[in-house]
Formats: C-alpha cells, structure tokens, sequence
C-alpha cells in the first residue's frame, strides 16, 4: 500500500472511532440525565407555583438564589449546583436558617419555569441573585463566571460567596 493510503486508512478509523465514541458517551449522558436523581451529594430542590415558603414577618428582605437548569444535565451542570449549594451552607448558614435567603434549584424547561429564562436574560445553566422586598423584585444579578471556575472546586465557592457578601453590602 501507498504511504497515502495508509494514512487516509488510520484517518478513517480515527474518525469512525470517534463518532462511535462521542455517540456512546451521549447516550450515557442522555440516560443518566432521564434517571431520578437520588445522588445524595447533589442537593436537589425545585419549586413550583403553587409552593409557598413560610418565612417570619420580620424577614422582609430576602435573597433568592437560584440555579436555573434544564431536564437534561451534564456532569458539569451537576457539579455547578454540588458547589452553589455547598457555598451557601458553608458561608451563610444563619440566613438561610433564618429565610433571608432562599435556595432554589429550578428546571427552567418545565412549563410553569419557563418565565425565568427571559426575566433574568438566560442563555444557559446560571446562578442567579435575586433580591426581594416582601413579593417585590427589587434586583437580581447573574454570577456568569461559575462556567469559568467550575474546574476549581475552592475558587468557585471564594467567588460565589464573596459575591453574594457583595450583593448583600456585607464587603
């Protein structure tokens, strides 16, 4: 065989082992995404409409943390939620005791969700702050680097809690 050949040949294989690959790995994304998550290390909560959350008359004020995703999830998207959730406990345990602030993971493909994604401008899973004054929005922000840090387990929980120290005037 031509030297030529020969390469076109492995090129060939490389490409139809890729594919195969890449269509083995999603299919395994797809069915572990269809699967209930009962992951004990990824906190789960969703909401819906009709669900009120019972808080004291005093705490007016409240900041909504949500993490908005979609029903199909990726380890990455998975692993953003793990660490939000894990920022919050650790670095505002007394607010969210307390009501002053609120946890929600919410699929933003369900019908009754599906609002969020042009109140907060959604182009993808995001972390969200949303400050309230009894039922009334008062501002929100998107913390659009999780993306960017989510390979540092340390760095993205420093940046989320020292942004949400920053939301809430604690700097």
């Amino acid at each position: 065989m031509k030297p030529k050949t020969v390469i076109a040949v492995i090129l060939l294989l490389f490409v139809a082992a890729s594919v195969v690959y890449w269509a083995v790995g999603d299919s395994r994304a797809r069915t572990e995404s269809s699967r209930e998550n009962d992951d004990a290390t990824v906190p789960v909560v969703t909401i819906s409409s009709s669900e009120h959350v019972s808080r004291p008359e005093e705490a007016q004020r409240r900041v909504i943390v949500y993490y908005f995703h979609g029903t199909a999830r990726c380890l990455t998207c998975r692993t953003i939620e793990q660490y939000a959730h894990e920022a919050l406990e650790t670095g505002f345990p007394k607010e969210l005791q307390s009501g002053t602030m609120e946890w929600h993971a919410v699929n933003v493909e369900e019908p009754q969700h599906q609002h969020f994604i042009s109140d907060y401008q959604l182009h993808t899973r995001s972390l969200v702050l949303v400050e309230m004054e009894g039922e009334t929005q008062v501002r929100w922000k998107d913390l659009d680097r999780i993306w960017e840090l989510v390979s540092n387990e340390d760095t993205f929980i420093s940046y989320v809690q020292s942004e949400t120290r920053a939301y809430l005037g604690e700097n």
